[in-house]
Parts: structure tokens; sequence; C-alpha cells
């Protein structure tokens, strides 16, 4: 698959999706013939490496899949951006982790929780990992997990790594059940003593600052020369431009038949709703052109080994997050003007609104956060966040 390929190849995939997103919420999980279309689309391996049969295509691929998949079905396109960043990530891993993992099946989907929620501590045989870890989006279709935890050391830095843990040692949690994001069954994740080899564990701290031992692996690939932060935030925020614009497309939809109650008049002849939607368009497209343009200027860094400023990935985080923030208010105003019938579980913008607010409340993807870490950093202060 080609970069080219992509928008056309997820966009295939909108109707499925589409009719499959209300049985998708209601089973609180990436439905298997969901996970079956992504896959045979090869829609998860397009930032995964080569040498492990992925197509290692520039970042702004993730969010050109996501944004197509979610105009069906946010939960879908949720976890599509989900489980394939996670390959990216287990490419930043020693090789001997990656080959456990691809070795005898490339197709092996991961899902993660990066909050360092569980215990750690040193034994023969390498690190023994014990907790609960919550919001493992994807962990239904998943056969290895990647879980956050701190390992004791004398360092001032905590010392923060991601364990791969195989599925036979880890046991899911069915808690997810929630208003928004349904779909995406993010449930907990219960490990009870696993012990995990030296290399199968990253040290966050090295992965932010490109120091990963996948990154020295894949040295020649200016995908692995995007900074971890900056890569997680576009692959999470991608959705948010798809839900939008599925909103907006059902809604023109609607109100080309719809008729105002007790009056003869049409709701495609009203002034108000022809300002909504040059609006609502001007705001997708504002963020669309953002983004582009963005994950153009990180390929292009990237192809020239430039080192990223902080300055850089702060601006990144911020037109994440405040753009994530118009796609949300696009969704909402939408859902104001749609009447009614606009509140049936049937609706897919009544889903779209739910579904984006519930991205607003990722640690990652917090608009007022990405804001202000553009702020601090403009004034010459720490950003005082790790994910940038």
């Amino acid at each position: 698959m080609k970069l080219e390929d992509v928008a056309p190849t997820a966009r295939a995939l909108v109707p499925a999706a589409a009719e499959r997103a209300e049985k998708t919420e209601e089973a609180r999980r990436l439905l298997p013939e969901g996970e079956r279309d992504l896959r045979d689309a090869g829609l998860f391996k397009i930032v995964q490496p080569k040498r492990f049969g992925g197509f290692e295509l520039d970042p702004v691929s993730i969010v050109r899949a996501t944004s197509e998949v979610a105009r069906g079905c946010g939960s879908t396109g949720w976890c599509l951006g989900i489980l394939a960043i996670h390959n990216w990530m287990l490419g930043l891993y020693d090789e001997r982790a990656q080959e456990d993992v691809w070795g005898e099946d490339p197709g092996t989907l991961l899902a993660a929780s990066f909050a360092p929620t569980g215990s750690a501590e040193r034994v023969e045989g390498g690190i023994r990992v014990s907790g609960r870890w919550s919001f493992a989006s994807g962990c239904d279709a998943s056969r290895w997990m990647m879980v956050g935890a701190v390992v004791p050391s004398e360092g001032p830095i905590p010392d923060l790594r991601m364990f791969l843990v195989p599925q036979s040692e880890y046991r899911i949690d069915d808690n997810w059940h929630v208003s928004g994001l349904a779909g995406t069954g993010s449930k907990d994740i219960v490990i009870d003593g696993a012990v995990v080899p030296e290399y199968r564990a990253i040290s966050l701290i090295d992965a932010f600052n490109g120091r990963s031992p996948g990154q020295q692996l894949y040295s020649d690939s200016p995908l692995f020369r995007v900074p971890f932060g900056t890569m997680l935030l576009f692959a999470l925020a991608g959705p948010a431009l798809g839900l939008a614009r599925g909103a907006y497309e059902a809604f023109i939809e609607r109100a080309k038949v719809r008729q105002i109650t007790y009056s003869a008049e049409k709701v495609s002849e009203q002034a108000p709703v022809h300002v909504l939607l040059g609006e609502a368009s001007y705001m997708m497209d504002a963020v669309d052109l953002l983004w582009e343009r963005d994950l153009a200027e990180i390929a292009q860094q990237t192809r020239e080994k430039h080192e990223f400023t902080m300055e850089e990935r702060a601006r990144h985080k911020r037109d994440v997050g405040l753009g994530l923030r118009s796609c949300h208010e696009v969704t909402v105003k939408l859902a104001a003007a749609s009447g009614a019938h606009g509140i049936f579980k049937s609706s897919p913008i009544q889903r779209a609104v739910r579904d984006a607010q519930a991205m607003t409340t990722h640690a990652a993807l917090d608009p007022l956060m990405g804001a202000r870490t553009m702020g601090r950093v403009a004034l010459g202060l720490d950003p005082a966040t790790m994910l940038v």
C-alpha cells in the first residue's frame, strides 16, 4: 500500500462501519467483522515496520485512515488508530521482543495502557509485573498487552517502563460501560505476577527522547524519527475529524427532506441552517488543513534528520487539542439543530457528539492542556507534561 491508497481504502469501509455502528456500541467492543475489514484492507499495517510486513508509511497515513473510518463509526476509527499506532510502538522495542510478538504472525495486534498503575519488582529472569490497568482500547482483538509501571531505582527520575505481556498472562475485566466511544472495548487488564524479560520492556523516558532500541534498529527509517508524543497525539486525534464529517453528512441528508413541524417551511430553506453548514464546513476544513500541514512538516523534517524543537512539539500538541475541540463543537452545533429525531439512538449525530466528547477527556488530547503547553513553552517555561 502507498500513501495515496490509504484514504480511498479506508473510505471504502465507511458504509459497512456505519451500518454496524449501533451494534458496535451495544457490543461495547470492536466487532470481529469490523476487525476483519480493517485487517483485510491492510490498515493495521500502515505504520508497522517493513521488516515485519508493514508499510511503514508517513505519519499522515494514520490520520487519513482513522478520519475516514470514523465517518461511519467513531469507535471503529478509534480502535484502528490505537491498534495501528501500537504496531509502531512495538517497533521501538528490542528486536527480540518484536520477534516474540510478530515472529510467527506479523498480523498479531497489541493493546496498551500507559499509566503506571501497576507494580514492578526485579526478580530472577526479569521483572515481575502485577496490577490493574484501565482504558485498554481494542483489547478483545489483541494477543499482547503493553502496560506501564515504575521499576524501583535509585535515580532521581522514576524508571517508567512499558512491559510486553502475552495474552496467557493477563485477563480482561469487562467493565467498559460508558457513554462515549462505547464500542472501543477499553476494558481493564489484570496481571498477577507476570515475569517479563528485560528485553521486553522499554523506558518511556528513552522513547520520548528518541533513544529506544527500535529507534536504533530502524535508524534509516524516517518514520521512527518522529517524536513519540507527536506520533501518539495524531494517531489518537484522527477520528475526531471523521466524527465531525460523518455528523455533517448525516445532517445534510436529513435536512434536505425534513419539514419544520407545524409549518409549511423546510429546514433546507432556513438561513440559520445555511450559516451553520457554512461555519461547520469551515471549521472542519481548517482542522484538516492544519493537521495536514503539521504532518507534512513532520515527514519532511524526519527525512532531513531534523531535531524537533520543543516549540515545534508544543505547536503540534496545541493543534491536536484545539483541532479536536473544533471537531467536537461541530458535532454539538449540528446536534442542537437536528430536532427531536436527533436524540434517537439510531441517529449518527448524537453518537458523534458522545464519541467526540469522550475523546476530549483523554489525558493526551485535553484541548486546554494543549493550549497551556504551547503557552508555557512560548514563555520559556518547561512544557509541564511528558505528552508532547
